[in-house]
């Protein structure tokens, strides 16, 4: 049933057509940053009381709670790979001013002052953020309140047991919208949610996966609407047969040299780091909490449904001749592919000039007994964690969640209009698929946990496609088990000391 949410009235109201801001420059050593001097005493578009708009939920923070004079510390991975964290001053991009607005509300409200350093964190450099939020904590009234690090980097910092638990903060509201439906469920270990994400990182939203499609090449192919897709997706049909039934025959040698080759017209395209998001889509988990609270193998993992996946991913691979698995978004963007798996910065990255109109739509379901559609996480978003040396605690966590808050109320509405371009203003169906996106966001306990896990909390399935091999799947079961249950035992113990 088609339902309008608040986001979405707010961001149809909202007019802007802007660029994607650029994210924060790499530095090889943490770089102090803090936000210019006016900050603190904001001007008259400072927020400090509930918004008069209703379109959103409101928030319990109480009115006058104020922590004047003091400043949080917050160490942030620098090469993150879209603005997030702070911005010198508005520039006219909506992101960019929205991220400066959130900023100078969180200050306003609470009388403090917001004190950046960057970093480098990502993929690459892990061991780097880890060291620092270590090294930090040695660092007596140098410390660090808040850690804002790469996905990865929260679950190995938790296991330092230098993170406090955040629902020991009753200013947490984990049950409002900006915070996601599953963080509880599935981020929540030992009893205790040492790291956090949602609204808060701006690369939370834009690394949700998304199956894009081209309108045009739906017509002429198949000679239907978008509406029909769309429909799908309302009436809870959008499931990975009826993605294959719709890339069948669409393959096409459009250069005539009798080869596959990126001129060519496929069905789909998806690159091997994207695989993920079928995994995830058909609500498989690799790793899951047993009764005791402590971490485990999920039983998903070597299952038939994870057999049936593979076969049906495999042959759409592999044997049907209509997808293309290398080039991915470079094959999409010139019209050259029906579908694209990819995530939802490219809108505005890679697909703002595109010569064709083009729709979203959630990941498939595996099929139509699946409740509820799933989202799938690219790696490159932010956890944010209290450091426990912080030695004003509450500060800091209430820093989080009005930040939060404050990024739901701006922050989101500003990101999804900019990455929408407003296309999609007059075409609400569109919009829809955004939400439906972004409400089934998966916080998968497994990818938190990868780089403790080796990686096979994604390497396993990928590997399985790569070497299209669906038939020996469960055999292979034995060569990681002993691997697997040796690291879950060993970020167990890590985890019990956290208590």
């Amino acid at each position: 049933m088609k339902h309008i949410s608040r986001i979405i009235i707010a961001l149809l109201l909202i007019a802007m057509v802007l660029p994607m801001a650029v994210s924060c420059a790499n530095t090889d050593q943490p770089s102090e940053t803090t936000l210019p001097p006016d900050t603190a005493t904001p001007s008259g578009d400072a927020q400090t009381t509930e918004p008069e708009d209703t379109l959103f939920a409101p928030s319990d923070i109480p009115s006058d709670l104020r922590f004047d004079g003091e400043t949080v510390k917050i160490l942030y991975w620098d090469d993150v790979p879209n603005v997030e964290f702070f911005v010198e001053d508005q520039n006219g991009e909506a992101v960019n001013d929205a991220i400066y607005r959130r900023n100078l509300n969180v200050e306003a409200q609470f009388g403090i002052t917001l004190e950046y350093s960057g970093t480098p964190g990502d993929n690459g450099d892990q061991a780097n953020f880890v060291s620092a939020c270590i090294n930090s904590t040695q660092a007596g009234t140098d410390a660090y309140d808040v850690f804002a690090g790469y996905s990865m980097t929260g679950a190995t910092v938790a296991t330092h047991g230098i993170v406090h638990d955040l629902t020991e903060y009753d200013i947490m509201e984990f049950d409002k919208p900006w915070w996601p439906k599953s963080l509880i469920d599935k981020a929540t270990v030992n009893g205790g949610v040492y790291f956090a994400s949602g609204d808060i990182s701006t690369n939370y939203l834009y690394m949700m996966y998304m199956c894009a499609f081209n309108k045009d090449m739906l017509n002429d192919v198949h000679q239907i609407a978008p509406s029909v897709l769309y429909d799908h997706v309302y009436e809870g049909e959008w499931t990975l047969d009826k993605f294959v039934e719709y890339t069948k025959g669409v393959y096409n040698d459009q250069d005539g040299d009798g080869k596959a080759t990126e001129a060519d017209r496929y069905g789909m395209t998806a690159t091997l780091v994207h695989w993920d998001a079928f995994f995830t889509g058909s609500d498989l988990k690799t790793v899951e909490l047993n009764s005791d609270g402590e971490l485990e193998m999920s039983a998903d993992l070597f299952s038939q449904k994870t057999v049936d996946l593979l076969e049906k991913v495999c042959n759409l691979f592999y044997v049907s001749g209509d997808a293309e698995i290398e080039k991915g978004v470079t094959l999409f963007a010139p019209g050259n592919s029906l579908f694209l798996i990819e995530r939802a910065f490219i809108t505005s990255s890679k697909l703002s000039d595109t010569d064709f109109s083009y729709g979203i739509l959630p990941t498939p379901k595996f099929d139509a007994n699946q409740e509820g559609y799933r989202t799938c996480l690219s790696f490159p978003y932010t956890m944010y964690m209290v450091s426990t040396a912080s030695s004003i605690p509450e500060t800091a966590a209430a820093t989080i969640e009005l930040m939060a808050y404050q990024s739901y109320l701006h922050v989101t509405p500003a990101l999804f209009e900019e990455s929408m371009k407003l296309r999609y203003a007059d075409q609400s169906d569109d919009a829809f698929m955004f939400d439906y996106i972004r409400d089934a966001v998966v916080i998968d306990v497994g990818r938190l946990f990868t780089t403790e896990l080796d990686k096979m909390s994604y390497s396993i399935f990928r590997d399985a496609i790569k070497k299209n091999s669906p038939g020996g799947y469960l055999g292979t079961q034995k060569a990681y088990d002993r691997t697997f249950k040796n690291n879950i035992d060993d970020i167990n113990e890590s985890l019990k000391k956290l208590k």
